[in-house]
Parts: structure tokens; sequence; C-alpha cells
């Protein structure tokens, strides 16, 4: 930091806790605090207190731990003392706590509108929306005509929410999907199925990132799962197109980027050719694409 903040803040230092809180509320942020003489007045002087948790942040616990072992430091040798300093004094910046400010239902539910386009009790809960009282509102906003109700999406459940201004589009997305075939990773908090959506039971897979979905038209078409290992193919239609997606993808880095080569040991015959076609090399009993 410049000497200006470091000057400001030896001044919060020498007036006390009330000038170093001051200090943090200007917005001030640092690295080297004299946590015995700043942070005993502002926070640690209540650890034991409940409501005295929570007004500073830090970088590292390594002053906390001090602070709660102050009495041990305080026998230890010179050296040792010194050292714990050092730790200290480097051991991050520190911050005072802001409180998040709270927002009302209305800018709860367009958010979960902005994010998923359709409103329902699964969405809702995505985005720790309380279903209940937003349904409440959501009735009194259909008979205003701010929404739309209806059952849009198959497996949703429940009464089902759309903006009027995104009515017609979204409908039409629904009516007329995008021809597009895209890989993403299964973990992939906007992938629906597993979390807002229940899996097929021929199709079901573990949503973590050792796997990857394909989808065309918004339909599953293939797997990639186990690091790689094992293919899966749901439809046979488009396949020399979607290995070639998922090669594409995974020399870009979009796929596995933590892998150097993936090796698929566990597929289906009638998909030999398509990986050959697709970038992949036969070696012994597997296929193997390098990035």
């Amino acid at each position: 930091m410049g000497s200006r903040a470091g000057n400001s803040m030896g001044g919060a230092l020498r007036k006390g806790a009330d000038s170093g809180r001051g200090a943090f509320k200007a917005g001030s942020q640092f690295y080297a605090v004299p946590e015995r003489r700043l942070l005993r007045g502002i926070a640690l002087r209540d650890i034991d207190c409940p409501d005295g948790k929570g007004l500073i942040s830090a970088d590292s616990f390594v002053p906390v731990r001090q602070w709660l072992e102050r009495k041990k430091t305080e026998r230890a040798a010179a050296r040792q003392r010194a050292g714990a300093r050092v730790k200290a004094i480097h051991a991050g910046r520190y911050d005072l706590i802001r409180p998040l400010q709270k927002i009302g239902l209305q800018e709860e539910m367009d958010r979960c509108f902005d994010r998923y386009l359709i409103l329902c009790r699964e969405t809702a809960a995505a985005c720790a929306l309380p279903w209940q009282e937003a349904l409440s509102l959501l009735r009194v906003q259909e008979y205003t005509g701010q929404v739309r109700r209806g059952y849009f999406v198959e497996g949703l459940s429940g009464a089902q929410f759309i903006r009027k201004k995104d009515f017609e589009s979204v409908t039409a997305m629904l009516l007329h999907p995008k021809e597009e075939l895209l890989w993403v990773n299964a973990a992939e908090p906007l992938q629906p199925f597993g979390k807002i959506l229940a899996h097929d039971k021929e199709k079901a897979f573990l949503n973590v990132p050792g796997t990857a979905a394909a989808f065309y038209k918004g339909r599953l078409v293939a797997l990639f799962e186990r690091q790689g290992k094992a293919l899966r193919v749901f439809d046979e239609t488009n396949l020399k197109e979607t290995l070639c997606r998922f090669s594409e993808s995974y020399r870009q880095g979009r796929i596995f980027p933590g892998k150097k080569r993936i090796a698929v040991t566990d597929y289906p015959k009638e998909a030999e050719s398509a990986l050959t076609e697709s970038g992949f090399m036969r070696e012994g009993g597997k296929f193997v694409l390098y990035r």
C-alpha cells in the first residue's frame, strides 16, 4: 500500500478501536496489521461472545489462532514470539464484514426468471426462493397480466409461470428448439438433469466433473463417464458429428481441462468407426484422444 494508506492506518492505531473501526468503514484494506492493538479493540476482545463474532474478515486464520493461544505465546521464547509476530504480519488482508442488503421477494423472483425463464417449484428451490410466498404473488400477477401460467416443460411439477415479456420467445424456443449440438460438464450449474429435472431411468448419470453430456435440441444424446473411460450413446443419428464436437471441445479445454489424454475402454461396438473418424486413435482395445 502507499504511504498515505500506511499513515492513516497508523493514526487509526493510535486512536484505538473506534478509529480502527472507522478506518475499516472508510474502505481500508491492509496487509500488516498490529493485531494486538487494532484487532483487540475491534473484534478479538469479544471472540468468546457470540455477538462479537463475524465483525471482520481476514485472508488467514493465523492471527486469530495466535490470539486464542496468546497466553501460551507470551510464555514462549523470544525467537518463537518473533516468529509468531512475523507470521501474523504477513498473514494477509483484513476488512470489515459488511452485511448483505436484504432484497425483496419480487427481486428474488426476477432473478429466478432471469436465470431459468420459467418459475416453478423446482426452479424456485434452485434459487432458494420461498415457493409458497412466490406462488401467492404470482397468482396476483397472473390476474393482472404480468405473468402467464401453463405447463410448458415436461418433468417440472405443478404450476409454471413465464413473464409476459418473455412468453412469446420462450414458447417459440420450446416449440422450435435451436438445432445445436452442445457438450457440457455434468456438474455445470445450468445443466438441468438431476437438478431441476429428474433423470430418465435409462439415461441417468452422476452430476460430477468426471461426466460430460451431449445435448441436441435440448435432448441428451451421448455421455462420456468416468473421466472419459466410458461412452454411452442414446441417439446414433448424428454420432460422428457428436464425437467430432466432443474432440473439438476437449482440445479447446472446455471438457476435461485437466486431462492430457482420454482413453475410452467401454464403448458400444457401433461407435467404433465414429470414434476413429472424430480423431480418436485405436491403441489395443481402447480409443485414445490426445490434447
